[in-house]
């Protein structure tokens, strides 16, 4: 004699669907206990901003070993590209608890100094040929 249940399968279908549904939402709650459910949401402060900001943590001058332990002490994460001389400060999670995306890139010369700041990210804008012409003959008018 079993102690299992056996379902037919038009019974199955929805006892499964909710045990999938339950595992999903399960995962969603451990996915959002993990990140302590802060949203990272972009900076509030346009690039200029952002940089002064990063430049009174690490000051032009600074050495890249010192910047990087200053940035991370504050709350700065961030990494090297394919160059070893240009940091992008990716994260900033400060401390009342927000959680800011950065768009400020480190320079460093030749003797390992901050010399410095870029955006991070290219500002990019699609705009079609027929609205750019439309602006050129406005512009003229």
């Amino acid at each position: 004699m079993s102690n299992y249940v056996e379902l037919e399968s038009a019974d199955a279908g929805p006892f499964r669907c909710r045990g999938i549904a339950a595992i999903c939402m399960f995962g969603t709650l451990a996915l959002m206990a993990c990140t302590g459910f802060q949203q990272v949401v972009p900076a509030p402060l346009v690039f200029e901003e952002q940089s002064q900001k990063i430049l009174e943590i690490v000051p032009m001058g600074t050495q890249k070993e010192q910047a990087i332990q200053r940035l991370n002490a504050a709350g700065i994460s961030g990494g090297f590209s394919s160059s070893p001389s240009i940091y992008y400060c990716d994260l900033w999670e400060r401390e009342d608890g927000s959680r800011w995306h950065l768009n400020v890139a480190l320079l460093f010369n030749e003797a390992g100094t901050l010399y410095k700041t870029r955006p991070a990210q290219a500002d990019v804008s699609w705009q079609s040929t027929t609205d750019s012409a439309d602006k050129t003959k406005a512009a003229r008018q």
